[in-house]
């Protein structure tokens, strides 16, 4: 299947200080992750956010780990699901140095860049922490790359992006984040991805989609560890 529709539903709380709603919503989570994983599979989310992949992958029996750089973000993650000790306060740049076991499956969705944007999403858009798109996308590389080491040999990594409009221009996000993940891994294909109930998401939105960047549907981009 290359389209899919799936409910854009997003029932569990935000903490008060979050600024947006940036979470993949858990439909889309369970889905993937049960088309792609087997019961008890070991699943890695390098940029956990608020905890969706965790508290989604636990609920389907999967044994989830987290990396998580903001410490109010983990906090959060915790107090919703049954193994806290499997979420780390870090950087996803610093995956090499933290206690994650062999996985199955990478499931993820990186912090959104438009290449004006000039903070650095990796830091959690801190004011202070300046990047540019170049070295951003070059970061989301040095990731992956580093999932690539901890990666079983039948593994797979699966990425939920979309491409991005900000200011009447297009940001290629998506096939930007693809060509970074596949200098490690093969790119086996992509699932555009719709929403149910989109009536109810940002119709005031600038830029003219339904979910605050433009368009109104993302991607799964599928990859999968490189033949030994």
């Amino acid at each position: 299947m290359t389209f899919l529709t799936l409910p854009y539903e997003k029932s569990t709380r935000l903490p008060s200080s979050a600024d947006g709603d940036p979470r993949t919503p858990p439909s889309y989570v369970a889905h993937f992750l049960t088309e792609h994983t087997a019961p008890d599979a070991v699943v890695l989310d390098p940029f956990a956010g608020f905890g969706t992949t965790l508290a989604v992958g636990e609920r389907l029996g999967r044994e989830v780990y987290g990396i998580e750089y903001e410490r109010e973000r983990v906090t959060h993650i915790e107090e919703r699901i049954d193994h806290p000790e499997r979420v780390s306060h870090a950087s996803a740049l610093d995956l090499p140095s933290l206690a994650v076991p062999a996985i199955d499956c990478c499931f993820t969705s990186p912090p959104y860049m438009v290449e004006s944007m000039g903070v650095d999403p990796l830091a959690n858009y801190d004011d202070a922490s300046e990047t540019t798109y170049e070295e951003y996308l070059d970061a989301i590389e040095t990731v992956f790359a580093h999932v690539g080491e901890i990666v079983v040999p039948d593994g797979t990594v699966l990425v939920d992006v979309a491409n991005m409009k900000h200011g009447g221009r297009v940001t290629t996000l998506a096939w930007d984040v693809a060509d970074a993940v596949a200098t490690t891994f093969e790119f086996r294909g992509e699932v555009v991805v719709g929403w149910e109930n989109e009536d109810d998401r940002h119709s005031d939105d600038p830029e003219g989609g339904t979910y605050g960047y433009g368009y109104d549907h993302s991607y799964c981009l599928v990859f999968d560890a490189p033949s030994q």
